[in-house]
């Protein structure tokens, strides 16, 4: 694990706190800055693999299941990618 790529456990628990069907897009806005906190960067520099997006959004809006995820971090040029582990 170097300089360019990370792994992280995020905790999800805060996104039951949600309506039902605004968890997915809570779980997208508590990875963003989970990652721009820890990587001290701007949370639009932060991007979302379609991988890891179609995990969050699998079972539709109401995606409340999740409690953690572990997530890779890689640096592409200014923009940081964020792919499921």
């Amino acid at each position: 694990m170097g300089a360019e790529e990370r792994t992280y456990t995020i905790p999800l628990g805060r996104v039951v706190l949600a309506p039902r069907y605004k968890r997915a897009e809570r779980a997208v806005r508590i990875i963003r800055e989970f990652v721009a906190r820890h990587l001290r960067v701007e949370p639009g520099s932060v991007r979302l693999d379609p991988a890891l997006n179609e995990i969050l959004w699998s079972r539709g809006m109401g995606a409340g299941g999740l409690r953690r995820i572990r997530v890779k971090v890689t640096k592409e040029e200014e923009t940081y990618r964020v792919s499921p582990s």
